[in-house]
């Protein structure tokens, strides 16, 4: 299994220094009988299910780790890789292409670098979040990533009574992974791909997309610049729902920071850093905005409220 975490992570181009972290911590941890019989467990029942409990074998792990002093975020990412193999034979067994696999798992070396910036280590601090792309139902297109949920907020959604289209009981939610620039035409294709892939689960020719994001927040129309791509992908939608978010709890998505509580002491290397670190200097709080927009057959448009 080394050699293949060490295959893995080169051909997902993973930082030399986090190849080598992961396969030592790896190595380090099949010397513990706990541990392996742990992996050994998981990799044994997932092979049965994609929907195994997750949480569970998160949790004990993270128990195991401090005991036995290892580094927990290496070790739950390493508990997910292993799984890889079982998974790309899942979308082989249920005929769905091996390309949207591979995307898929370029999430795990977004997360790998997320968890490197705001805490210094080579792992994840977000382990939970991949149990929908092993469970087979969360799936990347492009730019972006979709799942089916229930439509959120519904009763907020109908007091707008702004609609020309019916509340749907479900919706293709977005998720924006931190994999670059947010640009507006490769958000398009997105769109336009999880339509398709998406279209069998809504009895009409329409399919309503949601968000419930940070990056939604509506008052970013009152501080960011005119050219934020921010305001690009806000523009898609129909923002029926939003609420302030006192603890900052996405912060450290813009400011690469566990702790951003010290404003004076937030960077400034990016114009939205600058920009966001102004606002909240002027006691402003950020917030979340939750959208929605409708995707009709043969269109490549949003189409808003």
């Amino acid at each position: 299994m080394k050699e293949y975490i060490t295959r893995f992570c080169e051909e997902y181009q993973y930082p030399a220094q986090a190849v080598q972290t992961l396969t030592a911590v790896y190595e380090t941890a099949m010397k513990n009988a706990s541990l392996r019989a742990l992996f050994t467990e998981a990799g044994e029942a997932y092979a049965k299910s994609p929907d195994i409990d997750y949480s569970r074998y998160l949790e004990t792990l993270k128990a195991a780790c401090a005991e036995y002093s290892l580094p927990w975020e290496s070790v739950s990412l390493l508990f997910y890789i292993c799984l890889v193999p079982q998974l790309y034979r899942y979308y082989e067994q249920r005929q769905l292409p091996q390309t949207i696999c591979r995307a898929n798992m370029e999430d795990l070396k977004w997360k790998l670098q997320e968890c490197r910036q705001v805490y210094g280590i080579w792992g994840s601090f977000v382990p939970d979040w991949f149990a929908g792309f092993f469970r087979l139902t969360r799936f990347t297109f492009g730019r972006l990533q979709f799942e089916l949920v229930a439509f959120p907020e519904k009763e907020a959604y109908v007091q707008r009574e702004l609609s020309k289209q019916e509340c749907p009981e479900q919706a293709v939610n977005i998720h924006i992974p931190s994999s670059g620039p947010l640009l507006h035409e490769e958000c398009l294709r997105s769109y336009r791909l999880a339509a398709d892939f998406f279209r069998g689960a809504f009895p009409g020719k329409t399919v309503a997309f949601v968000c419930h994001s940070w990056l939604l927040y509506p008052e970013h129309r009152h501080f960011l610049p005119a050219n934020s791509r921010i305001l690009d992908f806000m523009a898609d939608f129909d923002i029926y729902s939003s609420y302030p978010d006192p603890e900052g709890s996405d912060l450290w998505r813009i400011f690469g920071l566990p702790d951003c509580s010290e404003r004076e002491a937030l960077p400034e290397e990016t114009s939205l850093q600058r920009a966001y670190k102004k606002w909240l200097l002027e006691g402003n709080v950020p917030g979340i905005g939750i959208g929605v927009f409708f995707l009709e057959d043969g269109s490549g448009t949003p189409v808003r409220l």
